[in-house]
């Protein structure tokens, strides 16, 4: 899974410590999240109007239902299991699934 993500404006720095301290940890205690990468994001090219997105998470899922995980993690979110963060621009949030492309 892929997720870009923002900051309300001048709250990155607290976007960044919740996701590392809280959101991170809270994620990897979902069945099949097997690891989580972060990077921040710099813009090369996107289409007008595009929203500015500060990370990037890079999440291994494992599992032979991947929508399970993607159910209790999205159950989880905002529960004191998973609690949000008010640094968070939900608006802007863009969430990919991807799956390996196997040549034959």
């Amino acid at each position: 899974m892929i997720v870009l993500a923002a900051a309300h404006e001048g709250q990155a720095e607290a976007l960044d410590h919740w996701y590392e301290t809280q959101h991170v940890p809270d994620l990897l205690a979902v069945p099949g999240v097997k690891a989580i990468q972060r990077f921040d994001v710099q813009l090369l090219k996107a289409p007008e109007g595009s929203p500015r997105w500060d990370y990037i998470g890079i999440y291994d899922l494992e599992a032979d239902d991947i929508g399970a995980v993607l159910k209790e993690a999205g159950a989880r979110m905002g529960s004191p299991q998973m609690p949000a963060s008010p640094a968070l621009d939900s608006s802007k949030t863009l969430a990919l699934i991807a799956h390996e492309k196997r040549r034959e």
